[in-house]
């Protein structure tokens, strides 16, 4: 089953670069500027479990101050 998200991604100086990661069984479909708040990131994961784990991995991108989740949908 796939897992899709959107989430809001905040920080001071974050950039698309810098939310370029390597996320495990995830895949970060789509990244778009949201203005005056940050990054909205698109996430396909095989799994909740691996849902939640590539969003620990954009907390512990530098700069990152929060990540928020819009919306999730099976």
């Amino acid at each position: 089953m796939i897992v899709k998200s959107l989430i809001l991604i905040e920080g001071n100086n974050v950039t698309k670069t810098s939310l370029n990661i390597s996320l495990t069984n995830a895949l970060q479909v789509v990244v778009g500027k949201a203005p005056a708040m940050g990054w909205v990131v698109h996430v396909a994961a095989n799994s909740n479990a691996d849902l939640g784990k590539a969003l620990l991995k954009f907390a512990q991108v530098p700069n990152v101050t929060e990540v928020t989740t819009l919306l999730i949908r099976n």
